[in-house]
């Protein structure tokens, strides 16, 4: 919580009270969401592509806001109550969460980027530090201009780590927020091709992830994948002057990853051969867990408390999620899906056994650029009839990995349908007991639409 004076808050931010008398009003929240406002809280109108926040200050007001900020002249109707004006309010938020970012002397953040992986990571470092310091994490995934200064407001004087994602769609953006977070520990987790649609090659997109040193304090530490050449290649082309920890199954790595196990209830595997457990499937999670287990040994967080607490079943919704269904799990990985990450799933539907049939629901992965037709193409000649029984898929994109996976295939195993609909009546006549059905497509395809449908069937 801020726990400001709307005074103070008009001097981080720029802006101008309109009223000095208003200036001892303590501010706990700034929200920018007329519909989850608080009485109390204080409204911040975000610029949008579709929709200009001044549009709700009525709203806002109407629903117990103690104060809003306005660009000038947006708010005269409002007079006489709490306004603080400023020239551009995207630019104020911004500005604000800098500056009370520059005020928290004692609280560190942990900041991370990388194509994939965000998320998990940062779940996991929340979940090994949750029972040893006070934890402020970004929710969901709100990590860009928006969401990283709503998540840096979040953010107390008991606030003892932080641990903020930062993404990207554009060039300058990590280097924008990271300059924002300015981070004590700036982790790299990998390049993958999302984004290629604007930033048009993974050497492009590994420079622009690696930015986020730009804004690490100057005794932080650098934490970087070793096992991805993209990031190497990166790292190589400029000089780096904080400490630099690196991880991966490559033997010259600081923190050399050998998998012994992986189950259905998690992953064994050994960090300089000590051994860890994560509850979490799959080579990636267990990148993602390794992460964790260097900043907390940055931190000297007790060994045994890190292995209790990564063992702790905890998913992020819709990113390798293990639903029980009845008579048949879900895999959901709905939320995002690029050609690394669904390899990666793919081999996670390898790895789970027990099962006596495995189906893929794949849909489009998008803002691949212009090798989006190859990238869909490649995939369909990756995928393993070994270790998918059937694959169906839907959008426009996937046709092209039902084209090349139909050559590898069993007769009719491969179901391509631009209907969800018609999709969906697919996998209910496929799926059997002990079947294990993956969801997996870019966020915009919405297959979290078959999962919610496919939960309610029973095939006992």
């Amino acid at each position: 919580m801020l726990s400001l004076t709307l005074g103070q808050i008009a001097e981080l931010s720029g802006g101008q009270l309109n009223n000095d008398e208003f200036s001892d009003i303590i501010i706990d929240v700034v929200s920018i969401d007329t519909r989850t406002l608080n009485s109390g809280e204080m409204y911040m109108p975000i610029i949008g592509e579709k929709l200009d926040g001044h549009l709700f200050i009525k709203q806002a007001f109407d629903k117990g806001a103690a104060a809003v900020f306005s660009e000038k002249g947006r708010a005269s109707l409002f007079e006489d109550k709490p306004i603080v004006y400023v020239e551009n309010s995207n630019e104020a938020f911004a500005r604000l969460a800098t500056n009370y970012r520059n005020s928290l002397k004692n609280v560190d953040i942990i900041g991370i980027t990388g194509s994939n992986g965000k998320t998990s990571t940062k779940d996991l470092i929340a979940l090994v530090f949750s029972k040893s310091m006070k934890i402020a994490k970004t929710i969901g995934n709100l990590n860009n201009e928006i969401g990283v200064p709503r998540t840096l407001l979040r953010l107390s004087k008991e606030t003892e780590l932080g641990v903020v994602e930062m993404g990207t769609d554009g060039f300058g953006q990590i280097d924008y927020l990271s300059r924002m977070v300015k981070p004590n520990i700036a982790i790299l987790t990998n390049v993958g091709d999302a984004h290629l649609h604007i930033l048009k090659s993974k050497d492009l997109i590994a420079r622009e992830k690696l930015d986020i040193v730009n804004g690490l304090s100057d005794d932080g530490y650098f934490i970087y994948n070793y096992d991805d050449e993209y990031i190497k290649a990166a790292v190589n082309e400029r000089e780096i002057k904080q400490k630099t920890i690196t991880f991966g199954q490559d033997k010259d790595s600081d923190y050399v990853i050998e998998v012994v196990n992986n189950t259905n209830n998690g992953s064994t595997f050994k960090l300089n051969g000590e051994e860890f457990r994560t509850s979490k499937v799959g080579l990636h999670q267990v990148y993602n867990a390794t992460c964790a287990i260097i900043v907390a040994k940055i931190y000297g967080l007790d060994k045994n408390v890190v292995k209790r607490q990564l063992e702790i079943n905890e998913t992020s919704e819709m990113r390798s999620e293990l639903i029980s269904c009845q008579g048949f799990d879900i895999l959901n990985d709905s939320y995002k899906s690029n050609p690394q990450s669904l390899l990666s799933a793919l081999d996670t539907l390898d790895i789970l056994s027990g099962y006596k049939r495995k189906i893929a629901i794949l849909g489009d992965m998008l803002e691949l650029g212009d090798n989006e037709e190859l990238l869909h193409r490649e995939i369909g000649r990756e995928i393993d009839p070994s270790k998918v029984d059937y694959l169906l898929l839907t959008g426009p994109l996937s046709k092209f990995i039902a084209e090349e996976a139909e050559k590898r295939f069993p007769f009719g195993h491969v179901f391509y349908a631009e209907s969800k609909d018609i999709l969906l009546d697919k996998a209910k006549y496929l799926i059997q007991k002990n079947s294990l059905v993956l969801v997996k497509a870019s966020r915009s395809i919405r297959l979290e639409e078959i999962v919610e449908a496919l939960e309610k069937i029973n095939v006992l």
